[in-house]
């Protein structure tokens, strides 16, 4: 454990030794009994709760329940939402995959309405600049561990707001199709029967068949600097294909990459 957990487990007056690690590759979320522990540079924690709080309007999304300062880190406690990640529901309901597919693809378009609070950070280009647009909340992981669905498939919880930004909302679907389609991880799973009826349920709410192909490109872009720490460039070749095909697509149809 993260010395910087503790020391925010401690200034919540949780103890440390009950923690569990609540996934993700950068060990910033820790479980706490029915709360929910999650640290960070405060900046970072900053925009995560601004834009989670205007999300608040349209989506459930964790409540704050405390912040403590320690050191050069910012400790939040989070309420613990009702519901199971989008890909364990699928995995144990793939009959019911493709309702909760659709509800997790409807996020999208609630989300795209939201408008972004003031100082939050643009969107970021890696090596490809963001197609612009309506300066829009958008998540920037929208995917099936990030949505909790409930019995039923209806989303009860959207998690994990560190990479939002401001920014065109045909963004938020860009990316998403990106982990969907390109990710690596989401590939290894394309032979589950739940996963399959999932992803299809997702793209047909929100469309992920027609994102632009400027969007397309960036998000490719952005999927290769995202992973090159945890994949070696072999084994992310079909992204950099990807992207090529979509940098052609956008150069053919006239939209270019807009910064």
């Amino acid at each position: 454990m993260p010395s910087a957990v503790a020391q925010a487990a401690g200034a919540f007056g949780l103890d440390a030794g009950s923690l569990r690690a609540l996934g993700g590759n950068s060990g910033s979320t820790w479980g706490a009994g029915n709360r929910v522990l999650r640290i960070g540079r405060p900046a970072v924690i900053d925009a995560e709760l601004a834009a989670s709080s205007a999300a608040a309007a349209v989506l459930p999304v964790p409540a704050v329940l405390d912040r403590a300062e320690v050191g050069d880190v910012s400790g939040v406690l989070l309420e613990m939402l009702p519901g199971r990640p989008a890909a364990d529901f699928a995995r144990d309901s793939p009959g019911r995959a493709r309702v909760a597919g659709q509800a997790c693809g409807a996020v999208h378009a609630l989300l795209a309405d939201v408008r972004a609070p003031a100082g939050l950070r643009t969107v970021p280009g890696p090596g490809i600049a963001a197609p612009t647009g309506q300066a829009r909340v958008v998540h920037l992981d929208l995917h099936p561990f990030n949505i909790l669905t409930g019995a039923d498939g209806e989303v009860t919880g959207v998690l994990d707001w560190a990479n939002a930004a401001a920014g065109d909302p045909d963004l938020d679907r860009a990316r998403t199709w990106a982990i969907l389609t390109l990710d690596p991880a989401a590939r290894a799973r394309r032979g589950e029967p739940g996963w399959a009826a999932l992803l299809d349920g997702w793209a047909e709410s929100a469309a992920l068949h027609d994102v632009p192909a400027a969007h397309r490109a960036w998000a490719c872009a952005f999927m290769l600097r995202d992973l090159a720490r945890r994949y070696p460039a072999d084994e992310l070749s079909h992204v950099t294909a990807a992207l090529d095909d979509a940098t052609e697509d956008a150069r053919a149809d006239g939209s270019g990459q807009r910064g």
